[in-house]
């Protein structure tokens, strides 16, 4: 995992790359591509389920709550992984603050 110096403020929300291509896997993975840099990354089920909520319109705290409502037995890091994802998305960058 990439280590980045950052913490994601209350008000910020987060926009796709327009030069962000993806694409579904057979196994219900999603294969981002960025392409600016040329780098791609591959999201599992939660994953996919966060880049999907990335359009410009909530918070880190609205993804954690819709995340926990599209999962059953969610666990208590589900905050922590969702920064996480979020903040390798912005490092590499996938996404953009707003």
């Amino acid at each position: 995992m990439i280590s980045v110096n950052y913490e994601i403020r209350s008000h910020e929300k987060f926009n796709k790359n327009p030069s962000v291509m993806s694409h579904l896997t057979f196994d219900d993975n999603l294969v981002l591509v960025n392409g600016d840099t040329g780098k791609s990354l591959v999201l599992n089920k939660s994953g996919k389920v966060i880049w999907n909520l990335l359009d410009g319109k909530l918070t880190q705290e609205e993804i954690v709550a819709q995340v926990c409502k599209e999962f059953k037995n969610v666990p208590d890091s589900v905050a922590q992984d969702v920064n996480s994802v979020i903040l390798t998305l912005s490092a590499e960058g996938f996404i953009d603050t707003l």
